[in-house]
């Protein structure tokens, strides 16, 4: 099952994520499980930014999200990001709000992917190093 975002693309390009982690899938749904989680806290940051006015803000955020985007294969987000980024000077705070809403619903569409694509990938947890 792939999800599509309303231009019809694929939220995540597969093949295009498994080529880029050596084609590990459990790396990619471990990757993508760590995406899922922080995007939540990174759009919280960039909602709070927009309605601070805080332009060089939204824009090192969103250039941030954007990159981390393009590593996950996810041209809709790293897109949706690029115009946040680079409309953080002129654009409405509600023009940025919607873009941010679209981020949101998107990440939403990845979560489901992650669920259909990569049922056993745990969510991610950072040992750094302990033994259980």
């Amino acid at each position: 099952m792939i999800q599509t975002n309303p231009t019809g693309s694929p939220v995540i390009d597969r093949e295009q994520l498994l080529a880029r982690m050596l084609g590990s899938a459990a790396m990619a749904g471990r990757m993508l499980n760590r995406f899922v989680e922080n995007s939540v806290s990174e759009c919280d940051l960039l909602e709070s930014a927009i309605r601070l006015g805080d332009r060089e803000s939204i824009r090192s955020l969103a250039h941030r999200h954007r990159g981390t985007a393009q590593t996950m294969a996810s041209e809709p987000i790293a897109k949706v990001a690029e115009m946040l980024e680079s409309d953080a000077a002129q654009a409405q705070t509600s023009q940025q709000l919607d873009l941010l809403d679209q981020l949101r619903s998107l990440h939403r569409d990845i979560e489901k992917y992650v669920s259909a694509e990569f049922p056993q990938s745990p969510p991610t947890v950072e040992s750094h190093g302990e033994k259980s």
